[in-house]
C-alpha cells in the first residue's frame, strides 16, 4: 500500500490510496483523488450511520435502498389493472405469435419483441407479463442513475436523479407500459454516461460499451437516428472546440481552418434559409396559370431550384475545404489521439450502413420496397456503403474498428432475423427504419402543434426537471461550470495559460516511478492545489508498438492513451442535450405524447446536477446552528401563502366584493393569506437577516424544488394508478377504457359457466379488434367478421361491435339479443392546446374564470370550470369528447342463464314495434343494377324530371346516371375529382349524394365531398357551379352537402348536412336565405339530409339524429322560415355514414321516406300518421341499405340500394 498524505492545519487535505493485488488478471483503477475543497467521505452527512448500533447502514445506504425499494414498488404495484391500449396491441400480440413474428418498420425494432415473448416464456402471457420488461428496464433507469451517475453528478446529484426518474411522471406511466419508450430512456442514460466515461479516460472498454449500447437502440427503434444525430453535432463541436485550442504546427493551416468552419456555419445558415423559402407558399400578383389548364399554379417566395442547389454545393465545398485544412494543416495521427474524433467517427462507421435508405429516396427509389428487385438494389447500396464505413474504420484503428463491427451487427442481425429464422428481416432492418421515417415525415401524426412539448407536455407533467435545467443553466454561466474538472463536476475545468500541445507531439511528462508494475507518481513536495496522480500502466501504454507487415501498416492499431482529462463537458452535455432533444423531436419527430420520456431523462440529470450543486455547496452545519431547521419549515409556508394570496387576487371572486357567503369565503381566504405570507415572511427576514445572499438563496432554491417535487409526485401517482383509464390525462394519445376489459371478463364469466372453458362463440368487428386482438388470443371459436356482417352472425351468443357497425347489427340482433353500451376509447381533447396565438393566451390569462379553470386544470386534472369557462361540455367522462363507444350484444337464451348480470330468468318483455301492425311485405317490380357499361356503385338519391325520366346519384362510381321513364338507359357524365388534390373542374364530382331536376330540366347535383352544387343540362353538360356564396355580407361555403330540391320557381333547397341547415339559392347560385342550426328544439337540426316541398311550398326535411321529420313554411316574403310540426321516426338510431335517409312527397301528399339502417321504406300521412312500411328481414324481396326515394308520375316508387348497388321499382297500395 502506498499513501501520500499532507497535513494543513487540523484537516486532511490530501489522501490517496492503491491497493496492489494479482495482476495475473488484467485489472484497472481509477484514479483516487481527494481534495481540501471536498468534504471527506466519512465527514459527510450522507456516511453518517442511522443506527449507532449499526455503523455500516449510513444515510446514504439508507437512501438508495429507500429509493431502489419504491420503485421496484412503483414499477410492479397493481401493474396488469389497465386495458391494453391501442398501441401496446401493436406489440403485445405479435410478441404472442412470435414463431411467425417478422420485424415491420410501423411496429418499431424488433427488441421488444424478443423480450415480450421471453416474458411469456418464463411468466406466461397475461397484461402483468406483457409490462414486466418494461418494468424492469424502468428499474435499472433509476438504479443506473444511482450507482454510475455518482460519477459525474455528484453523490447528492446522483441521489436526487434517482428519486427524480422514480416519480417523473412520464418515465413512471412508460415503466408500466408496453412501448420501447422506455427501453430508449435507457440507452440514451447510458449513452450519454459512456460518451463522458471515454472522454474522461480514453479506454477502449468504453467504446465498445458505447457500440453495445448503440446497437441495443438501433434494434429498438428509429429514435436512434436522432440520437445519433444530437451526439455528433454536439461532438463535432466539442472537437472543433479542441482542435482550436491545440498547438497546430501550421499556424496558417489552422487560421485558414477557423476561416472553412466559420464558412460552413454561415452556409448551413443560408442553406436552411433557402430551403424554408423554396417551400414556402405565397401569392403572387397576377396570378401565374397553368399553361396547360389554365388555372392558378402555387407559387413560393424562391421558386427556382437554382439558388437552392448553388447553395447546397457551396456548403459542400466549404466543408471539403474545411476537412481538407484540417487534415493536412493537424495530421491525421494527431487527429486519432483525439478523444472526442474517436467518438465522432465510432458512431460514422457504425450507422453509414444503416443510412442506406437515404441514397435510395434521394435517387427515386421506394426503400420500402420488400420485392425481389427492391432487397437487391437496397443490398447494392449497403454493401458500398458498408465498403465505405471498412476503409474508414480500417485507416482509424483496425482492432477498435473490427471489435466494434462484431459486436454491432452481430447485435443487428440476432434480433432481425429473430434468431436467424426470419432473413429478410435482415433487409428490412437495414432501409426499414429509415426510409418508414422518412416516408411518414408528410404524414401529420395526430397534427400536434409545434409548440406540444415546450408548453404542453412539459409544462403540466415534467416542470420540474425544466425548472431544473435553468438553474443549471445559471449556475454554469456564472460559475463556469460547462466545462468542469474531471474530479469535482463542480469545480470548474483549469485553465491552461498556454496553448496545448498535441500528445502526438513532445511534451513534458510527470516524473514517474515503477512499482510492481504500476506506475505511480512519486511522492513530492505538493501545493493546496496540487493533486495525488496515479497513472496504470495500462492507461499509458507509451509509444505505438512495431508494426508489422503491409496491413498493419496501411491499418494501424492505435493504442489507448490513459492519461486522465483535466476537464469534462459534463453539464455543458447534459443542457445540450435537453435543449436539443427538445428540438429534435419538436421538430423532427411524430410529436406524439410518449417521446417525451426523451426529453425528460437529459432535463431530470441536468436538474440533478443543479440540486446536487446547491445541497452540497451549503455549509449545512451553520445553517442548523441559525436556525436553519425553522427556515426549512417557514419557506415553503411562506410560498403557499404567497400563492394562496395571489391566487385570492386574481381568482374568480377577489375579496372585498360583498357579503354573500362565497365573497366573505374570498376575502377570509385573501386575509389569512396575507397574515400567513407577512407573518412568514417577517419571521424569515429576522432570522436570515445575517445570513449571506448566497445560502438563502441556495436554501430557497431547494425549498421551492422540494415543492415541485411533492406536486410532481402527486401527479405522476395520479397519472399511474387512479387515472391511467381515462382521457383526463394527456401522457397517452389512444386509451383504452376500463369498459373494454370489464366485457372481457363477462365474456369469460359466461364461457366458463356455460361450457367450463373458454369455447364459447365469440364475434366481434374491426372496431373492437383493438383491444380484442389480444384479449380473446385463447378463444378457439373467436371470429373477427371486419365489416362483413351476415346472417350467420345469429350463429354467435356474443357480439361485439364498434359505432360504424351499429346500424348493420341491427337486422341480425333485432330482438333477439340483450344490449349493453359501453365506452371504447377515448382521446385527449385537443382543444386544450391547438391554435395558440399570444393573443389567445394573453386574453385567457386576463380572464379569471379561465386563469382558474386552468390552474384547476393543472393542479388536479379537474376540467369542470374549464368546460364552464372555454364553453365545451364535453369534458366529462360520460360526455367526453373525443371518444368512441361499443355494443355488446348477449343472445337472450344466453344471458337468461347469467344472474350476475342483472338479467332475470324470465324472459324479458320483447320490444314493442309501433309499426308492427302496418307492416306489409313487397316486391319490387322492376331490379336494375347497371347502367351503360358499369353497375352501380352505392347509388343514393333519385330524383324524377317534367319529362319522366330518372336521375340517378351514382355515388362510389362519382356519376349521373339518366334513365327513361321504365329505368332504360339513357347516358350518363362525371369523373373523379377531389377538392383535397387540387383545384377541381366542373363536371367532375366526388360522391354525388343528391340530385334534383328543376322546371326548366336542369339537373342539379349536390357534389358532397367537393362540397359544392353543380348544374347540368339533361345531355349531361356542365352549365355552372358554386361552393361558396356572401351571405348576409360574410363568405360562407357548404360542408358535405347532400339533400337538394328545386321548386317551381327555380330556387334551389340544399340541406348542408355538415352545417346543420338549409340553405336556398336561385337557379344562379345566388344566395337568397338559409334556417336552421344544431340542437334538438323545434326549428333545430341535427344531421339533415332528406328534402322535398308540397304544393303549398313547405318544407320537409329528414331531420335524422334528432329521429324526426320535421316541417316548415315561409312567410309571406319567403325569407324567414319556421317549423310548424313534426313527428318522430322509430328509425335513425345510427350515427354511420350511411344512415342518411332521404324522403319524397307524392301525388296524394303522403311522406315516403327511407330507413337505411333496416332497410325499410316507411310511408306516412301528410300530418305524420303511420300507414304502412315494407321491407327489412320479413320482407319477402331482401332489401339492405335503402337510401334514396322518388316518385314516378304514375305513382310507383322507386328506391336506392346502396349495399346491394340497385334500383328498385315498387307499387304501391
Amino acid at each position: 500500500m502506498v499513501l501520500a498524505c499532507r497535513f494543513y492545519s487540523d484537516k486532511v487535505c490530501l489522501i490517496g490510496i492503491l491497493l496492489i493485488w494479482n495482476l495475473d488478471t488484467e485489472r484497472t483503477m481509477d484514479l483516487a483523488i481527494f481534495t481540501a475543497k471536498n468534504t471527506t467521505h466519512r465527514d459527510s452527512w450522507l456516511d453518517k450511520p442511522v443506527f449507532t448500533w449499526w455503523p455500516a447502514l449510513t444515510i446514504e445506504k439508507l437512501l438508495i435502498i429507500l429509493i431502489l425499494m419504491l420503485t421496484i414498488f412503483t414499477r410492479f404495484y397493481n401493474l396488469g389493472a389497465r386495458t391494453m391500449s391501442h398501441d401496446e396491441i401493436n406489440h403485445v400480440v405479435p410478441a404472442y405469435n412470435f414463431n411467425t413474428y417478422v420485424y415491420d418498420p410501423v411496429t418499431h425494432g424488433p427488441f421488444q419483441f424478443h423480450a415480450l415473448a421471453f416474458s411469456y416464456f418464463m411468466f406466461g402471457d397475461s397484461d402483468f407479463s406483457a409490462r414486466i420488461p418494461a418494468a424492469i428496464f424502468g428499474i435499472a433507469i433509476v438504479a443506473f442513475a444511482i450507482f454510475a451517475w455518482r460519477r459525474y453528478l455528484g453523490r447528492v446529484g446522483s441521489l436526487v436523479a434517482g428519486t427524480l426518474l422514480m416519480i417523473s411522471p412520464y418515465i413512471l406511466f412508460y415503466s408500466r407500459y408496453t412501448r420501447n419508450e422506455v427501453f430508449i430512456v435507457f440507452w440514451g442514460i447510458v449513452l450519454l454516461w459512456l460518451l463522458l466515461r471515454y472522454l474522461e479516460d480514453g479506454k477502449h472498454k468504453w467504446l465498445y460499451w458505447l457500440v453495445f449500447i448503440t446497437a441495443m437502440h438501433y434494434v429498438d427503434k428509429a429514435t436512434s437516428f436522432i440520437f445519433s444525430a444530437e451526439a455528433l453535432i454536439f461532438l463535432a463541436l466539442l472537437f472543433i472546440s479542441e482542435v482550436l485550442r491545440r498547438h497546430w504546427s501550421n499556424q496558417g493551416a489552422k487560421t485558414r481552418f477557423q476561416l472553412a468552419v466559420v464558412a460552413t456555419l454561415v452556409m448551413l445558415v443560408v442553406t436552411m434559409g433557402v430551403y424554408v423559402l423554396h417551400n414556402t407558399p405565397t401569392a403572387s400578383q397576377p396570378a401565374i396559370l397553368d399553361p396547360n389548364t389554365g388555372a392558378p399554379l402555387e407559387t413560393f417566395v424562391i421558386n427556382s431550384s437554382i439558388p437552392l442547389i448553388l447553395s447546397l454545393g457551396l456548403t459542400v465545398m466549404v466543408v471539403v475545404f474545411a476537412l481538407y485544412t484540417l487534415f493536412k494543416g493537424y495530421g491525421w495521427k494527431n487527429l486519432s489521439h483525439l478523444r472526442s474524433f474517436d467518438l465522432i467517427w465510432l458512431q460514422l462507421i457504425l450507422i453509414l450502413p444503416l443510412l442506406t435508405a437515404l441514397p435510395l429516396k434521394l435517387l427515386g427509389f421506394d426503400p420500402t420496397d420488400y420485392s425481389q428487385f427492391g432487397i437487391i438494389r437496397s443490398g447494392i447500396v449497403f454493401v458500398l456503403l458498408l465498403l465505405i464505413s471498412v476503409v474508414l474504420g480500417m485507416l482509424w484503428n483496425r482492432k477498435v474498428f473490427l471489435r466494434s463491427m462484431a459486436i454491432f451487427w452481430g447485435i443487428f442481425i440476432v434480433f432481425y432475423t429473430t434468431v436467424f429464422s426470419h432473413g429478410d428481416g435482415f433487409f428490412k432492418g437495414i432501409v426499414g427504419a429509415l426510409g418508414y421515417w422518412m416516408s411518414q415525415q408528410a404524414v401529420e401524426r395526430g397534427t400536434q402543434p409545434l409548440y406540444y412539448y415546450a408548453f404542453v407536455q412539459v409544462p403540466m407533467y415534467e416542470y420540474l426537471p425544466a425548472f431544473g435545467v435553468v438553474v443549471a443553466f445559471v449556475i454554469g454561466l456564472k460559475k463556469q461550470l460547462f466545462f468542469a474538472h474531471s474530479e469535482d463536476p463542480f469545480t470548474p475545468a483549469p485553465k491552461p495559460e498556454v496553448e496545448i500541445e498535441d500528445l502526438a507531439q513532445e511534451e513534458l511528462l510527470p516524473e514517474v516511478v515503477l512499482v510492481d508494475e504500476i506506475e505511480i507518481i512519486a511522492e513530492i513536495p505538493v501545493t493546496e492545489d496540487d493533486e495525488a496522480l496515479i497513472i496504470s500502466e495500462e492507461l499509458r501504454e507509451g509509444e505505438p508498438e512495431v508494426l508489422m507487415g503491409w496491413l498493419q501498416k496501411i491499418f494501424p492499431d492505435v493504442p489507448e492513451l490513459g492519461e486522465k482529462a483535466t476537464e469534462l463537458p459534463t453539464l455543458l452535455l447534459l443542457v445540450y442535450w435537453s435543449v436539443m432533444s427538445l428540438l429534435a423531436f419538436s421538430l423532427a419527430g411524430e410529436r406524439m405524447p410518449w417521446l417525451t420520456t426523451h426529453i425528460t431523462m437529459p432535463m431530470i440529470l441536468t436538474c440533478a446536477w443543479a440540486v446536487g450543486y446547491l445541497v452540497e455547496h451549503l455549509d449545512w452545519q451553520s445553517i442548523w446552528q441559525k436556525k436553519g431547521l425553522i427556515v426549512t419549515v417557514l419557506i415553503p409556508i411562506f410560498v403557499i401563502a404567497f400563492g394562496s394570496l395571489v391566487g385570492s387576487l386574481l381568482g374568480t371572486t377577489p375579496p372585498f366584493q360583498g357579503k354573500d357567503l362565497a365573497q366573505l369565503q374570498a376575502t377570509s381566504t385573501f386575509l389569512l393569506s396575507l397574515i400567513g405570507t407577512l407573518g412568514s415572511g417577517i419571521a424569515l427576514f429576522y432570522i436570515v437577516k445575517n445570513w449571506s445572499a448566497r445560502t438563502f438563496t441556495h436554501l430557497l432554491l431547494i425549498g421551492f424544488v422540494g415543492l415541485l417535487a411533492i406536486q410532481t409526485a402527486r401527479t405522476a401517482w395520479r397519472a399511474a394508478f387512479i387515472d391511467y383509464d381515462n382521457a383526463r390525462e394527456l401522457l397517452v394519445y389512444a386509451h383504452s377504457t376500463e369498459d373494454m376489459k370489464s366485457t372481457v371478463e363477462q365474456i369469460e364469466t359466461i364461457s366458463k359457466r356455460l361450457y367450463g372453458d373458454k369455447s364459447i362463440k365469440i364475434a366481434y368487428d374491426n372496431d373492437v379488434r383493438y383491444p380484442y386482438w389480444w384479449y380473446m388470443r385463447d378463444y378457439p371459436n373467436k371470429y373477427d367478421f371486419n365489416t362483413e356482417v351476415t346472417k350467420s352472425l345469429q350463429d354467435y351468443p356474443i357480439i361485439v361491435v364498434g359505432t360504424s357497425n351499429y346500424a348493420r347489427i341491427e337486422p341480425v340482433v333485432r330482438d333477439d339479443y340483450y344490449q349493453y353500451d359501453y365506452k371504447r376509447m377515448w382521446w385527449p381533447n385537443e382543444e386544450l392546446y391547438r391554435n395558440w396565438t399570444v393573443k389567445r393566451v394573453w386574453s385567457d390569462l386576463n380572464s379569471p374564470a379561465k386563469r382558474s379553470a386552468l390552474w384547476q386544470l393543472w393542479f388536479n386534472r379537474d376540467y369542470r370550470e374549464y368546460a364552464v369557462a372555454f364553453n365545451n361540455p364535453g369534458l366529462t367522462l360520460a360526455t367526453w369528447s373525443p371518444s368512441d363507444t361499443a355494443r355488446m350484444f348477449i343472445r337472450k337464451d344466453v344471458a337468461a342463464k347469467i344472474w350476475e348480470f342483472g338479467i332475470s330468468p324470465e324472459p324479458a318483455a320483447p320490444k314493442v314495434d309501433p309499426y308492427a301492425e302496418g307492416t306489409i311485405s313487397l316486391e319490387p317490380q322492376t331490379v336494375i343494377s347497371a347502367a351503360g357499361e358499369m353497375v352501380f356503385s352505392a347509388p343514393r338519391d333519385m330524383a324524377t324530371a317534367p319529362d319522366g325520366s330518372l336521375y340517378v346519384a351514382d355515388s362510389l362510381n362519382h356519376r349521373i346516371v339518366h334513365l327513361d321513364p321504365n329505368g332504360l338507359f339513357l347516358n350518363a357524365w362525371g369523373g373523379y375529382g377531389n377538392v383535397l388534390d387540387g383545384e377541381v373542374p366542373g363536371g367532375l364530382l366526388n360522391e354525388p349524394w343528391g340530385v334534383s331536376v328543376g322546371p326548366d330540366g336542369m339537373v342539379y347535383v349536390a357534389d358532397t365531398w367537393n362540397h359544392r352544387i353543380q348544374v347540368f343540362t339533361s345531355e349531361g353538360l356542365f352549365v355552372r357551379m358554386w361552393s361558396t356564396f356572401n351571405a348576409g355580407g360574410f363568405e360562407d361555403g357548404f360542408w358535405g352537402p347532400r339533400g337538394i330540391v328545386v321548386d317551381a320557381q327555380n330556387r334551389v333547397y340544399v340541406t348542408d348536412t355538415g352545417k346543420q341547415r338549409v340553405v336556398i339559392f336561385d337557379s344562379m347560385g345566388n344566395y337568397f336565405t338559409q334556417f336552421g342550426s344544431l340542437g334538438m328544439d323545434l326549428g333545430k337540426l341535427d344531421e339533415p339530409v332528406g328534402i322535398d316541398l308540397d304544393a303549398d311550398g313547405r318544407v320537409y326535411i329528414a331531420d335524422t339524429w334528432n329521429y324526426r321529420v320535421q316541417v316548415f313554411e315561409p312567410d309571406e316574403s319567403g325569407l324567414q322560415f319556421r317549423a310548424v310540426s313534426f313527428w318522430e321516426v322509430d328509425a335513425w338510431q345510427s350515427q354511420s355514414l350511411d344512415n342518411k335517409p332521404f324522403l319524397a312527397l307524392d301525388q296524394n301528399g303522403r311522406v315516403i321516406l327511407t330507413d337505411p339502417d333496416r332497410g325499410r321504406v316507411i310511408v306516412f300521412d301528410q300530418n305524420g300518421q303511420f300507414e304502412f312500411l315494407w321491407g327489412g328481414f320479413d320482407n319477402s324481396y331482401t332489401m339492405t341499405t335503402i337510401s334514396g326515394v322518388t316518385i314516378a308520375f304514375n305513382g310507383d316508387v322507386w328506391v336506392t340500394d346502396s349495399t346491394n348497388n340497385s334500383l328498385l321499382k315498387f307499387v304501391v297500395p
